[in-house]
């Protein structure tokens, strides 16, 4: 959370708007809803998030990752270069148990970033350079 909250103050500093969202579980998912990354988002951090995101149009990201005992570690940072708008998103998910969904995300060639609320509403980001989300190795390949 302090990295996040570091590389959200660069942002600012820069002049752009830097939204920090905070969320409570983090999880690699593939079924017929969703296949990718999901995080739990608090409702107020949804609703700014998706207000946003209706006047955004993200086509960059900057990912920033860390392994360290066994989880994968991800600060994803969505970003808006035209309207100087910034989405951070800290994550972690086990790769250990989650061969089929990391196979799905390569597979698909897509890593998607699914931020939801509890209703399973959600914002959408999808990435075709799926490198930076996977565990080195898999990365690596």
């Amino acid at each position: 959370m302090a990295d996040m909250a570091a590389t959200a103050d660069a942002y600012r500093d820069r002049g752009w708007t830097a939204v920090e969202l905070h969320p409570g579980d983090s999880v690699l998912v593939d079924s017929a809803a969703r296949t990718g990354l999901d995080v739990v988002v608090p409702g107020p951090e949804y609703e700014e998030l998706e207000a946003i995101a209706g006047e955004s149009e993200f086509t960059d990201v900057e990912t920033f990752r860390a392994e360290e005992g066994g989880l994968v570690y991800l600060l994803i940072v969505e970003r808006d270069p035209e309207n100087e708008t910034a989405v951070l998103v800290p994550a972690y998910y086990d790769p250990g148990g989650s061969e089929p969904k990391l196979d799905a995300v390569r597979e698909s060639g897509e890593f998607a970033l699914f931020c939801r609320r509890l209703s399973d509403e959600y914002v959408l980001f999808v990435h075709t350079d799926i490198a930076p989300f996977l565990p080195a190795g898999l990365a690596d390949e």
